[in-house]
């Protein structure tokens, strides 16, 4: 299997460059036509699905330095952080589970088949163009088939390569630090290895990104007596340090202006410590963790004509996972646990545009995935999975229509024990926009979307917890909105608000809750959730004079997210673990000729760590402030950039995750040199 999937990915790879070396005489057509094919993705029109986007500027302007940091600015998403830099992160939206929002990067969905958790914390934002999260499907339906498997789809994109004409390299250097032992030294290189001779224009160019962080993440923080409820104990968090190193690579070739090929090799190591929850005054703790990543996707893509494109994209990734707790003794000793996982992925999508008005694609994905590990008679399994997509998008001036119906096809196996059975199913989706006549700037959208997740290789096949006959995930989302989006004053102002209100179910739901440890989960079926919620934003910026500006950004949601499985059950109609029912963010930017300042704030209201809501499970709600300054110095070629954080002004010791608490207030400062 997976050297036909070599075989194939290579040959589609040489026919691609066999069809470019050819004599192209369709691309002399009329040549603004093919413009409406990129429209149909970035037009300023309302989006039939709600997306968020975070592009470059809004996250130089935010306290972020990992993705996680970044999301927490986002509606309706609850980030899971276990504290301090090293902590584990993941993402669930909407109500929904991590295991539900696909994490792509530069357009390949990233991917960990034994948790189908995608950990947050490993992706930084230093060589990070832009970020979006799409509830629901894309409008843009020109897409390879795994990003229309999920019930969210969370969008990296990394910095491209942008030359003047006259320089061939840009260079940016970077060091950051901070409270608590940070410190991150990062190095973006671009280089113009060759001009095209038919307009000047970059023909091959190629980019490098290294990061290394580091961070003792020995913050102080204060555990309060639940018994006495006075007595105080100030305590170091212990075991919180990380070591991690990020490679990456890029090599893009720009054949002309509808066709391109894009090669990128990554690479991520970390060793981390995993600090234990904080129980009766337990802080101890020296549980560690290894984790290595490597893979290499190439992406290509060719607008043949006016009505017909191509997109090609592989990948191979491979991930290996050490996990030690020197003093849980087992038959072999103390427990020191390896995983290996890999995956082979092979995309093909067909675009066509037979009418102004219709375009439509067709895309089908391969992938196989298996895992190793060193435990005895581990099952060592593999999974064959075949997703295929057919989409319709239709344009027109007042009602935008997209619709798409996704087969998959799995396969499991397992060279020990018992596999899981096979799965065959459609899922279909649908969504429109509309825009009345009476405005051009107020939009109204709807979507619906039936998607399933299937349980991962830690569900079905891990020692204690797992089950083969565990049932996949199976939702439902509906979703109903409105956008209002308009500049005024000659463009100096800018006004965006959106409002959705949403009802999402989920059948035979799973959730994943830490026992011990990081390391050690629980499942839990919860048989039925229904969730309803609203998710509001509000974007107002203003140009007062050339050189000041100010900036405004905030969200809030409203979730209603509760088990109905039982009636007769305890936990019926009582809020999912860790959601709370109201949360918000917000973002307050002035920009000045000398300095830019920006206020941020948190907000997320009660919770509950277990499935049962009461006092002894209740989480209360908390607040962080922080405050961003920055200004950035033109020295003729280079430009020196300056930025101090100042993180958690009010020194608020909450906890996301019930006894992890959070770090304190603390600082951060950087330093940019950019040519």
């Amino acid at each position: 299997m997976k050297r036909c999937l070599f075989l194939i990915t290579f040959l589609l790879c040489c026919f691609a460059g066999s069809l470019y070396s050819q004599e192209d005489t369709v691309t002399k057509v009329h040549h603004l036509k093919e413009v409406g094919v990129v429209v149909e993705k970035n037009s300023d029109k309302g989006q039939s699905v709600p997306v968020q986007v975070l592009p470059y500027e809004k996250l130089q302007a935010l306290p972020a330095v990992q993705l996680s940091d970044a999301l927490k600015f986002m509606s309706g998403v609850v980030v899971k952080d276990y504290g301090g830099v090293g902590g584990l992160k993941t993402v669930a939206v909407r109500g929904f589970g991590a295991q539900h929002t696909a994490v792509a990067y530069d357009g390949i969905a990233a991917s960990d088949c034994q948790t189908g958790q995608i950990d947050l914390s490993r992706f930084m934002l230093g060589n990070t163009e832009s970020v979006s999260l799409n509830s629901g499907s894309d409008d843009y339906i020109f897409l390879p088939a795994r990003l229309f498997a999920s019930s969210s789809v969370l969008n990296i994109k990394t910095v491209r390569p942008v030359f003047e004409d006259n320089k061939p390299v840009n260079l940016k250097a970077e060091l950051a630090g901070g409270s608590f032992g940070y410190i991150s030294p990062s190095l973006l290189l671009e280089n113009r290895i060759a001009k095209r001779k038919s307009d000047g224009k970059p023909l091959v160019t190629s980019s490098i990104y290294a990061n290394y962080l580091y961070s003792k993440g020995n913050y102080p923080f204060t555990i309060y007596d639940g018994g006495a409820g006075d007595s105080t104990s100030s305590e170091r968090r212990t075991n919180s340090d990380v070591r991690a190193m990020t490679g990456e690579a890029n090599i893009y070739v720009h054949f002309n202006t509808f066709s391109e090929l894009h090669l990128k090799g990554y690479f991520y190591y970390s060793n981390r410590g995993l600090p234990g929850p904080i129980i009766y005054y337990t802080t101890q703790n020296d549980n560690r963790l290894w984790d290595r990543n490597g893979f290499v996707q190439v992406s290509y893509y060719n607008y043949f004509t006016p009505k017909f494109a191509y997109q090609v994209n592989a990948k191979f990734n491979d991930a290996w996972q050490r996990y030690l707790d020197p003093h849980y003794l087992n038959e072999a000793g103390k427990l020191d646990n390896e995983y290996r996982q890999q995956e082979y992925y092979l995309s093909n999508a067909f675009w066509y545009h037979p009418h102004r008005l219709i375009s439509l694609s067709l895309a089908n994905d391969l992938l196989y995935n298996d895992m190793q590990s060193n435990l005895p008679d581990f099952v060592e399994p593999g999974r064959f999975t075949s997703l295929t997509s057919l989409s319709a998008f239709f344009d027109s001036r007042h009602v935008d229509v997209r619709a798409s119906v996704l087969h998959t096809f799995v396969y499991n196996h397992a060279k020990r024990g018992e596999a899981a059975p096979k799965v065959s199913r459609f899922s279909p989706s649908a969504s429109v926009v509309v825009r009345p006549w009476l405005s051009e700037h107020f939009y109204i959208r709807m979507f619906y979307k039936n998607i399933f997740r299937l349980p991962t290789f830690n569900d079905l096949y891990y020692r204690d917890v797992g089950s083969v006959n565990l049932k996949p995930e199976n939702t439902h989302q509906v979703d109903l909105g409105v956008e209002y989006h308009k500049r005024f004053f000659s463009q100096k102002m800018n006004l965006f608000v959106s409002a959705d209100g949403y009802y999402n179910r989920v059948d035979n739901k799973i959730v994943a809750i830490p026992v011990r440890n990081l390391f050690f989960w629980s499942m839990y079926n919860f048989g039925k959730v229904e969730i309803g919620g609203v998710d509001a934003q509000l974007t107002y910026s203003y140009q007062i004079i050339e050189p000041l500006a100010v900036e405004l950004s905030a969200n809030y949601s409203f979730q209603h997210a509760v088990d109905k499985t039982d009636k007769n059950s305890k936990i019926y109609n009582h809020q999912i673990p860790y959601t709370p029912r109201h949360s918000g963010s917000g973002v307050f930017t002035v920009r000045t000729k000398w300095i830019d300042v920006a206020y941020t704030l948190i907000v997320s209201g009660a919770r509950y760590s277990m499935p049962q809501n009461n006092e002894a499970n209740f989480m209360p709600a908390y607040t962080d402030h922080s405050l961003l300054l920055a200004h950035e110095f033109d020295l003729r070629k280079v430009k020196l950039g300056l930025k101090f954080e100042l993180l958690n002004l009010a020194n608020k010791h909450y906890e996301v995750i019930r006894y992890y608490p959070m770090q304190g207030r603390s600082f951060r400062a950087r330093l940019t040199l950019t040519y």
